[in-house]
Formats: structure tokens, sequence, C-alpha cells
């Protein structure tokens, strides 16, 4: 099976549920802490049609710049360029972009606040992740 272990795929099913798993309690506790409203499961609701637009943008412009890293970094294998750090760099700037939209357009200020310890949380858990899948723990 291309060189993996099946033990390979084991690790990484556990690790992505620690992840998912991680990820949820983190935001049903902020969300008490805050006394916000949940979101839907899997939802990504666009603040207004401004929103909407930047975050088409973003999507569009690190598909171009993934695509392109993949074309550079076959030829001169750059650490800068490796898919886990352009995938960080999209994470932040979307959330980023998320906390600054809320924070400028909707009245409930503890949403971009919600946003940005979210965002802190979620790149903390995706680095360690990165980490892990790096080393030599899961192969």
């Amino acid at each position: 099976m291309f060189g993996l272990e099946g033990i390979f795929w084991l690790k990484l099913l556990i690790l992505l549920f620690v992840f998912l798993i991680a990820s949820n309690i983190f935001d049903l506790v902020a969300r008490k802490i805050l006394k916000l409203e949940r979101r839907k499961f899997f939802s990504y609701n666009h603040i207004n049609k401004v929103h909407e637009r930047i975050d088409w943008g973003i999507r569009i412009a690190f598909m171009f710049i993934l695509f392109t890293a993949f074309v550079i970094n076959y030829a001169y294998n750059l650490w800068y360029l490796q898919p886990y750090f352009v995938l960080l760099l999209f994470i932040t700037i979307s959330g980023l972009t998320r906390a600054l939209i809320e924070l400028k357009y909707l009245e409930n200020r503890k949403e971009a606040l919600f946003t940005i310890l979210q965002l802190g949380f979620l790149l903390l858990l995706f680095s360690g992740f990165v980490w892990l899948a790096t080393t030599s723990w899961l192969g």
C-alpha cells in the first residue's frame, strides 16, 4: 500500500479524532464562558457581502499559491513552501479577516474575541499535529 503500514493510518485516525474532539470541547467551553450562541456544525456563514468577497478572494489566492508552491517546491524543496506551512498561513489570514469583519460589522464584540481565541487554539493544535506528523511518531 504505497509503502505505508496499516499502523500509520490508525495513528493518523487517532490524531484526527483527538483534533476534532479537542476543538469541539474548546468551542463549547469558550462559547459558554463568553455567553455566545453555538454556530451550526460545519457551517461557515459570511457576515455580509464584503466578507464573502474578501473570503473568496483569499481562498482563490491561496489555491493559486498552493499550486505554485507545489511546482516550485518540486524543484527546490523550500520549507516555507511546504503545504502545511501554506495551510497555516491560509488559516491565519482567513481567521484574522473574519475577526476583523466581525469586529467592524457585528454588534456583539465577543464574537470577534471568540474567533481570535479559536484561531489561536486551532493554530496550536494544528502546529502540534504537523510536528507529530513530521517526526517519527507517525511512521
